[in-house]
C-alpha cells in the first residue's frame, strides 16, 4: 500500500485514536474525574488529532 490512501488510512487511524481518547475525557468529566487526568486525556487527544492533520496533509510517498 502505498501513496494517497496509505497517507489517509493513518489520518483515520489517528484520528480514531485522538476522539477515544476526547471519549474517555468527556466520560470522566461527566462521572466525575481527577481534573489533572481529564487534562491528560485532551492533551493526548490534542496530538493524536495534530499527528493526523499531518498525515492528511503530507504530499504521497512515491
Amino acid at each position: 500500500m502505498s501513496g494517497p490512501l496509505r497517507n489517509q488510512l493513518f489520518a483515520i487511524w489517528y484520528f480514531c485514536i485522538a476522539a477515544g481518547f476526547t471519549l474517555l475525557a468527556i466520560q470522566r468529566i461527566l462521572v466525575g474525574g481527577v481534573i489533572w487526568l481529564i487534562s491528560l486525556r485532551f492533551i493526548i487527544a490534542a496530538g493524536f488529532f495534530g499527528l493526523a492533520w499531518i498525515e492528511w496533509k503530507r504530499p504521497p510517498a512515491d
